[in-house]
């Protein structure tokens, strides 16, 4: 993936990698999603860097760790004054331009976009300062927000939603005025609230996942979740110490799905028109999320968490010198996006970049080996996260890993197809 091409970056908000139908769910509708994988490359062991949305965000940007950035919490959010990976195609001459949720402090900071388009950055320029709190039972009172949010799961609709199908028209009307006459690669970053919740969606997806025919998560039983101090004090602060019963639990799970339908269907909409504009041809495709989604597993909801269902991510990628139909097993983090990106839009990293993870260097430097933190599996008791390992991360970005996998025609090598 050398030369340079349009790039439409779709991100969404609190999507688990397991639900999607090209990575094996057996009943989630994602049919876009699903293409976008069949016309190109799937990372089967993608990750997030933090499971906190503004963290997330911020680290997938600068492709540095929150420890390195100090972007750690949704009261610290992304406020311009770290080298980004938007920032180093707009400094090539390219246009680069975001439309919908970014999470970052403001407007008023230089994000390094061409055009920030209907953004959704954090309240005020704060976000949750209750986050900031190490609450106790003596001190700080629990959230009531969190379980409530999650109770309104069912037929309705948010005003995420709303917000959705603003992005999708707005996104459409930029293809549409500036995708054929741009002069040089643009680059697009299509951000989506959902699925994040409340899980409220029309009554039309609602009805295509039945409550009585979701599945239970694992452990979501009082007698049955972790009995953990870390995930205890989680469950209190978000107020999902009670236990569910069956019906709430199925409920959430159906509407979850049902939220993700729709998000397939809002980058559809782009999809289709990025098509009947003859730009399919010359722009590359990405789609991931911030974070994960518990949906119940371990009996919890949202993110916070170092848990599979938390900090694992889609990530597929389509287009020109995308090898179709591929899988890659080895394990790609957000981080690694920032030299991938840059690449794909023929702009150039600096010397500031030395030391990002996923980059050989600009100068001389000898490979470098990094310290990584595994995540946690799901299943059993929450444990520490399980080891740290040497892995040689000076080549490995998205795309070498990409490359590592594929063979010099561009095939896949026997065993990564699904």
């Amino acid at each position: 993936m050398t030369d340079a091409a349009n790039m439409i970056f779709f991100m969404s908000d609190n999507h688990t990698r397991n639900v999607v139908g090209a990575y094996g769910h057996p009943f989630v509708q994602t049919p876009t999603l699903d293409r976008i994988a069949a016309r190109g490359v799937r990372f089967d062991n993608a990750y997030c860097a933090s499971p906190l949305c503004c963290a997330s965000r911020a680290a997938l940007a600068t492709g540095r760790y929150p420890h390195q950035t100090g972007f750690w919490d949704n009261a610290l959010a992304y406020d311009g004054s770290v080298p980004t990976w938007h920032n180093r195609i707009r400094d090539s001459g390219a246009n680069v331009t975001s439309i919908g949720k970014l999470h970052y402090r403001s407007t008023d900071d230089d994000n390094s976009f061409s055009e920030e388009i209907i953004p959704m950055h954090i309240v005020e320029g704060k976000g949750a300062l209750i986050g900031l709190l190490r609450a106790t039972e003596e001190g700080v009172p629990p959230r009531t927000g969190p379980r409530e949010m999650y109770g309104r799961s069912g037929i309705g609709e948010a005003d995420y939603q709303r917000y959705d199908r603003d992005i999708t028209k707005q996104a459409i009307e930029w293809l549409n005025r500036e995708g054929n006459r741009i002069d040089r690669p643009w680059a697009l970053y299509v951000s989506y609230a959902s699925p994040h919740p409340p899980f409220a969606v029309p009554k039309r997806l609602y009805d295509l996942y039945p409550p009585e025919d979701m599945p239970l998560p694992v452990q979501f039983t009082a007698d049955t979740r972790p009995d953990h101090p870390a995930i205890n004090h989680v469950r209190w602060v978000d107020n999902f110490e009670e236990p569910f019963d069956e019906e709430w639990v199925r409920r959430t799970v159906a509407g979850y799905c049902g939220l993700i339908t729709h998000t397939d269907e809002q980058i559809g909409e782009v999809m289709a028109a990025a098509e009947e504009l003859g730009l399919l041809k010359t722009t590359r495709v990405l789609y991931t999320s911030d974070h994960g989604e518990a949906a119940g597993n371990h009996g919890l909801f949202a993110k916070s968490v170092l848990y599979d269902h938390a900090m694992t991510v889609p990530l597929l990628m389509a287009g020109p010198g995308i090898p179709e139909g591929s899988s890659v097993q080895q394990i790609v983090s957000h981080v690694d996006l920032f030299p991938t990106m840059v690449e794909a839009a023929g702009a150039s990293l600096t010397e500031a970049d030395d030391d990002l993870l996923g980059h050989k260097g600009t100068g001389n430097q000898p490979p470098r080996f990094r310290r990584i933190p595994f995540a946690i599996r799901q299943g059993g008791q929450l444990h520490a996260p399980r080891r740290y390992g040497q892995i040689d991360l000076s080549r490995r970005n998205a795309a070498a890993a990409l490359r590592s996998r594929v063979g010099p025609t561009g095939n896949s090598r026997p065993g990564n197809n699904r």
